[in-house]
């Protein structure tokens, strides 16, 4: 086997790009408050169903990108400034409805901490023996949330995710999580009732529109894109067929090494600027301090030591029924990803047990 590059020598090499812009972290995120909120007008102002409806796409993908900035902000790598990278993240958030603290925690102290491990994430898979002890229930809930569909990421992440983990505390989470989560749910639930007040009193103040419609289009389609959006990313970016999962804590220095469980989706520059670069996840993973606008430069770089050993892709729709096709579950001892019937549908993805069945 090709020998890899080390994970000190891969820092090394990205920590260059690992310098925040604060004038260019600003414009990006007013830019896309400015785009959410101008699709939060046109479903209020816009004569119409068309560009009311249009406004609500917007709206919702333009939340979905304001909480990839979210995300920087709260690696503290979106601009020079410790207090306006949280400011922004606070904000960036609230179109989802993401607690910050509970955010920091999952996200931080969690997947980061533990990527692809056996822990609560999303998509975490289940091995055969914990699908066959499901209840018939829990079974059709599983298939049903794997399933070959792009209209199931929204309800998965919003009943698997965001309600369990990322809107208020939980009694499983530490203490001091829960004290300092509880003003952010008081931010959260003031927010979304001063809100749907506004919309439900739209007709006050606007004659193209209903109560309900304005409720429908300006709060709960958005909330449904965004989502669905930000849940399918997160699917693409730890679940292909060459990304291995694993029992307890990963190795990080071996077959849990952060750019070899983390998938890079290949975009054209123009679409990939316009989600924030987003996709160049596995540089992310190997450096969280380099910031959303100089992760496609630091991608190049990452995918040009690893050299085979890159898990890097073109996007399209192929892709994701591929993948949503072969896994389904994960085979924790021979490290492959398995269907539900456990019969393999990729071959083994751990380096040290593919190197052990070639000395073998």
């Amino acid at each position: 086997m090709d020998a890899l590059a080390s994970v000190s020598d891969i820092r090394k090499a990205l920590a260059g790009y690992a310098v925040p812009d604060t004038r260019r972290g600003v414009m990006l995120f007013l830019l896309d408050l400015a785009l959410f909120l101008a699709g939060i007008a046109t479903v209020l102002f816009a004569p119409g169903w068309g560009l009311q409806v249009l406004g609500s796409l917007v709206a919702g993908l333009k939340g979905a990108t304001l909480s990839t900035i979210g995300h920087d902000a709260a690696h503290n790598s979106f601009t020079r400034s410790r207090r306006l990278n949280t400011l922004i993240a606070v904000v960036s958030l609230l179109p989802g409805l993401f607690n910050y603290k509970l955010w920091v925690y999952n996200h931080h102290a969690i997947h980061h901490a533990s990527t692809n491990g056996k822990h609560r994430d999303a998509y975490t898979p289940l091995s055969k023996e914990e699908y066959d002890a499901l209840s018939p229930l829990g079974k059709l809930r599983e298939r049903f949330f794997r399933a070959p569909s792009l209209l199931l990421f929204g309800p998965y992440f919003i009943l698997e995710r965001w309600w369990s983990d990322k809107f208020f505390p939980r009694r499983h989470m530490p203490a001091q999580v829960q004290r300092a989560a509880w003003p952010y749910f008081g931010l959260l639930v003031g927010l979304l009732v001063s809100y749907s007040a506004l919309l439900l009193c739209a007709p006050l103040y606007s004659s193209q529109t209903t109560s309900l419609r304005a409720l429908f289009l300006g709060l709960i389609l958005p909330f449904f894109v965004l989502h669905s959006v930000f849940s399918l990313s997160v699917y693409l970016m730890h679940t292909h067929p060459r990304v291995p999962w694993f029992k307890g804590r990963p190795d990080i220095n071996g077959d849990g090494r952060q750019e070899l469980v983390t998938v890079h989706l290949n975009l054209p520059r123009w679409s990939s600027a316009l989600m924030h670069n987003v996709f160049n996840h596995a540089a992310h993973h190997v450096h969280p301090a380099i910031p959303c606008y100089r992760l496609r430069e630091a991608q190049t770089k990452l995918n040009e030591m690893l050299g085979p050993y890159a898990v890097s892709v073109p996007f399209s729709l192929a892709l994701v029924r591929d993948i949503q096709r072969r896994c389904k579950l994960y085979d924790y001892e021979n490290h492959r990803w398995i269907d539900f019937e456990g019969r393999p549908t990729t071959e083994v993805l751990a380096l040290s047990v593919r190197r052990e069945q070639l000395t073998s």
